[in-house]
C-alpha cells in the first residue's frame, strides 16, 4: 500500500454554484468522524455499492482503477479490492489511512494506494469507477472544485456513481452542507453520454443509535 500526499488541483468547475446551507442546529458541527469511521469499517455493502457494481459490472475489476472518494472505515474500498480493482481510497481524516491498513489483507495491499487530504486538492489518476458515496456534500465551501476534481477524473467510458443533497433532506441548511436540485445535476453531467438519476425523498434511519432524518438525495449513475 502506498500513501500519495494531496496538492491544490489547478482545475475550477466553470458552472453555476449550488446553495450552501446557513448554520442550523448542525448535526455535523460537532460530528465525530473517527468514530463514525471505527463504527462503520465493518459494514457490509449498501444498496449504493451494488448499484454501481451492476452499472460497471464491477465484478470484474482487474486492471481497472477505481476511486473511492471519502473513503471512511474503508468497507467499500476493501469490496472493491476483493473484486480486483486497483483503489486510490481518499479521506480527509489521517484515521482512514490506518484502518485500512490494520483490516486490508496482504495480498491486496499492492492494489491500494490511500491519499489523505481534501477532495478539492488530493491529485486523482484516471479512474474507469469514481465512486463518491454521499462524501461530496460535505466538501464545504470547496464543493464546487471538489465535484470538478472529481469528474475530471473520469476517463472515457468509466463512471462516476455518488449523491448528491436535494434542497428538503434535513440537512441541506446545515452549514458546510451543498445541495442541488435537478438542473445542476443536468448541467453537471451534460458532458456525460449515459446519466441515471434516482430522486429520493423520504423519511429514514441514520447513525448508530436508531435516529431518523428526511432524506432528500439525488443518487447519481453517470457514464463518460
Amino acid at each position: 500500500m502506498r500513501t500519495r500526499s494531496a496538492h491544490v488541483s489547478a482545475r475550477h468547475l466553470k458552472r453555476s454554484a449550488p446553495r450552501i446551507g446557513a448554520m442550523a442546529g448542525n448535526e455535523f458541527v460537532d460530528h465525530d468522524w473517527t468514530a463514525f469511521m471505527e463504527a462503520t469499517t465493518s459494514r457490509g455493502p449498501l444498496e449504493y455499492f451494488h448499484s454501481a457494481m451492476v452499472f460497471v459490472d464491477g465484478h470484474k475489476g482487474a486492471g481497472r482503477q477505481a476511486i473511492d472518494l471519502g473513503c471512511g472505515g474503508g468497507a467499500d474500498t476493501r469490496l472493491l479490492l476483493a473484486r480486483g480493482w486497483r483503489v486510490l481510497a481518499v479521506d480527509a481524516e489521517p484515521q482512514a489511512r490506518i484502518l485500512l491498513e490494520q483490516a486490508t489483507p496482504e495480498d491486496h495491499q499492492s492494489r491500494l494506494d490511500v491519499a489523505v487530504g481534501q477532495f478539492h486538492e488530493v491529485d486523482l489518476p484516471p479512474a474507469d469507477l469514481v465512486y463518491a458515496q454521499f462524501s461530496l456534500p460535505f466538501a464545504g465551501d470547496h464543493f464546487t472544485a471538489a465535484v470538478e476534481n472529481a469528474l475530471s477524473a473520469v476517463v472515457p467510458g468509466g463512471a462516476f456513481i455518488g449523491q448528491f443533497f436535494g434542497v428538503n433532506d434535513d440537512w441541506a441548511d446545515d452549514a458546510g452542507v451543498a445541495w442541488v436540485d435537478r438542473a445542476w445535476v443536468d448541467r453537471t453531467f451534460s458532458n456525460f453520454t449515459e446519466l441515471d438519476v434516482d430522486e429520493r425523498d423520504h423519511r429514514g434511519p441514520y447513525g448508530q443509535h436508531g435516529a431518523t432524518k428526511r432524506w432528500n438525495f439525488f443518487h447519481i449513475r453517470a457514464r463518460r
